[in-house]
């Protein structure tokens, strides 16, 4: 049985049922995930190897027993990859950092003159710092060309931070069309700290679309759309670990955005890249319990997955599909046969993280109709020896979480392994790579 990891916080889709308090949290903790991934692409050895240090006293299948992946260890996370990490902080600069902005509405539009609409800012502390007096707080904005000006500065009371939470209200600036941030500043005289900043885009005829959207032929989904994501960010500022707004506003006009396509079916949403009439073959990806499809879609990942997509001339589809068919949706069995039936002329592989990728060989064993040309399986720390008999194709195992400083290979005939540094949480920045070098070596 291929063991699961448990580090990763779930999926990208955030429940429509849970309060916006709970919906902002499991938002925040998604896009702390989103951070580490993108920072740790762009660190340095020696940064990502303190990353690393970090990652190997969290509980995962090669540590039971280490500890949880909370918001302190996210941060820390975040903090150790950023370029400008500090070991020592001023109780200012700690207070900053420990402050979380959500903005409501979450995008603003375009305009030339005038106020523009009103706009919330909810500060909340998720830490134990606490200052010592009343403290100013500044808000900026920060342009896309990176120049700042201010929104509001007021004297915020101790008690107010002790609350854990507090409001204030600012006018979004003038602007075209561009994508904006937003930071705040926490302090009194030189000791001054600044927040992580979050993202605010500026949209053309933002109110117009939105409403436009509500005369569209509407097809309901139990699941996350990219509708229902707008609307959570423009009426509760409750941002997409991923996608921002214009992004999110495209996928629900049109069902695409750049390379990223957006399909409805009645089983469910999901999403494919490089979708063109140059493709080869189809490359079904399932994320399983760990990984959405969005996750894998978009963002720093998404963008590895367009690069093999090009290389391999291969549309990407990724699906969250139950192992089993229950409830009125189609298995992933069932669905890669579909696939396959739409394409019958063309290559169909397969990649599988976590519990989807345990399942795997047993689905090969009970579908043994299924055209696959390979499969490739990650999960956290396989521990297999050697190839599992029931995959009679070529296939792959990424395992997570090795302790050497590189890459280490096991290749057969048609079957090849490979023990990556990383964790299972940023396996997935690495898989397409991985396949890239495994296809070549054939």
């Amino acid at each position: 049985m291929i063991s699961l990891s448990f580090l990763i916080a779930g999926p990208l889709f955030i429940a429509a049922s849970q309060s916006p308090q709970e919906q902002l949290s499991s938002s925040l903790r998604c896009e702390r995930i989103e951070q580490i991934r993108a920072g740790y692409l762009n660190a340095s050895e020696e940064r990502r190897a303190a990353a690393l240090e970090l990652f190997s006293g969290l509980r995962s299948a090669a540590n039971p027993t280490g500890g949880s992946l909370g918001f302190k260890e996210l941060d820390a996370l975040v903090e150790v990859l950023a370029p400008t990490a500090s070991e020592l902080l001023t109780v200012a600069q700690g207070l900053a950092r420990a402050i979380d902005l959500r903005v409501t509405p979450g995008a603003f539009e375009s305009r030339v003159e005038g106020m523009g609409e009103a706009m919330t800012v909810h500060l909340t502390r998720r830490s134990a710092a606490l200052p010592e007096g009343d403290s100013v707080v500044s808000l900026y904005w920060v342009a896309p060309d990176g120049t700042e000006s201010r929104a509001r500065s007021e004297m915020i009371p101790a008690g107010a931070f002790a609350a854990g939470s507090f409001e204030m209200f600012i006018r979004p600036p003038v602007s075209e069309p561009g994508s904006w941030e937003l930071v705040c500043d926490v302090g009194l005289g030189e000791d001054v700290g600044r927040s992580r900043s979050v993202g605010v885009e500026c949209l053309n005829e933002l109110n117009a679309r939105r409403e436009a959207l509500k005369n569209l032929p509407r097809q309901e989904l139990s699941g996350w759309t990219p509708l229902k994501a707008l609307e959570a960010l423009c009426a509760r500022g409750i941002r997409h670990p991923v996608l921002g707004a214009s992004e999110l506003l495209e996928l629900a006009e049109r069902g695409s955005s750049g390379a990223l396509t957006a399909v409805w079916l009645e089983s469910g949403l999901e999403f494919h890249l490089a979708d063109s009439p140059q493709a080869k073959g189809s490359l079904v990806v399932a994320g399983g319990s760990t990984y959405s499809p969005i996750e894998l879609a978009a963002g720093v990942c998404g963008e590895a997955w367009e690069r093999f997509a090009e290389s391999e001339q291969l549309r990407v589809i990724f699906i969250d599909l139950p192992l089993v068919a229950k409830g009125g949706r189609p298995s992933m069995a069932m669905r890669l046969r579909e696939i396959h039936d739409e394409h019958p002329d063309e290559a169909l592989h397969l990649v599988a993280f976590g519990d989807a990728a345990g399942f795997i060989p047993s689905m090969r064993v009970r579908h043994p109709d299924i055209p696959l040309g390979s499969v490739t399986l990650v999960s956290d720390s396989i521990r297999r020896s050697g190839r599992d008999p029931r995959l009679d194709v070529r296939a792959m195992m990424v395992e997570c979480s090795g302790s050497a400083p590189e890459q280490l290979w096991t290749r057969e005939v048609d079957f090849g392994s490979v023990l990556i540094k990383e964790p299972f949480i940023l396996a997935a920045l690495y898989v397409p790579e991985l396949m890239l070098v495994w296809n070549h070596s054939k």
